[in-house]
């Protein structure tokens, strides 16, 4: 009976293990075809305005995050990294909050800065209670400012082919429910999740995505720029000639 038992046990586990196996396989299957179509959506934008936009939609999609950022990293005439520009913006719960650019410096001062300086990503379970030994500090004054409680975030550096930084991913709050606009501190509290590792995956991927599509879409927008000068000086010899 025992020998038995012990048997049927061992199949049932057999079962359970097969079933979680699949079921691991469809959803990386998913996760697969999900990046993929992301993919040839940011290579077929050409706009870098509305490539930051549809790059931001996508990682609070595939995250539930509340809100999000891009920063985009400026350089000198060598080429050198010299600060992050705050590009875009998006809020769930504070969709009509005005978007205004600034400028933050590459070093460890802040979220942004610290990833762009070091390449590595940042998570964070709550930002308000950073341990004291580290450098970074979260920004409260948009929080100050609008009522608004980031708690969650995940930070991430867009690397090109050629493991240059390009810019920054900003994800905020987590949220179970992505429906739930985050309105109070008690909703705040109930909604919120610490960004787990599944998350990170699939924003890594698409990040590298989305730098690639960047230095694409800089490079469209300097091919136009070339061209329309080249149109404007020739009409200005032509007008000259006449």
């Amino acid at each position: 009976v025992f020998a038995a038992l012990h048997g049927a046990f061992r199949h049932a586990a057999a079962l359970v293990a097969t079933r979680r196996a699949r079921s691991d396989a469809d959803e990386r299957a998913r996760e697969l075809a999900e990046l993929t179509t992301i993919g040839l959506a940011l290579s077929t934008e050409r706009q870098l305005g509305s490539l930051l936009d549809l790059i931001l939609t996508h990682a609070r999609r595939v995250t539930t995050s509340d809100a999000g950022s891009l920063y985009l990293v400026e350089r000198d005439d060598a080429g050198v990294p010299r600060q992050l520009r705050f590009a875009m913006a998006q809020n769930f719960s504070l969709p009509a909050i005005p978007f205004s650019s600034f400028v933050v410096p590459i070093d460890h001062s802040s979220l942004a800065g610290y990833v762009a300086a070091t390449g590595e990503p940042l998570v964070i379970g709550d930002v308000y209670l950073l341990p004291d030994d580290v450098s970074y500090r979260q920004n409260r004054s948009f929080d100050d400012a609008f009522g608004y409680h980031t708690r969650s975030m995940l930070v991430l550096p867009m690397k090109s082919h050629r493991d240059e930084i390009v810019g920054v991913l900003q994800l905020i709050n987590r949220k179970r429910d992505p429906e739930m606009r985050l309105l109070s501190d008690d909703i705040v509290e109930r909604e919120v999740l610490t960004f787990d590792e599944s998350c990170v995956n699939r924003t890594t991927a698409l990040a590298s995505q989305a730098a690639v599509a960047i230095e694409n879409g800089r490079l469209y927008e300097d091919i136009e720029k070339l061209f329309e000068g080249f149109v404007t000086a020739a009409v200005t010899a032509i007008e000259s000639r006449d």
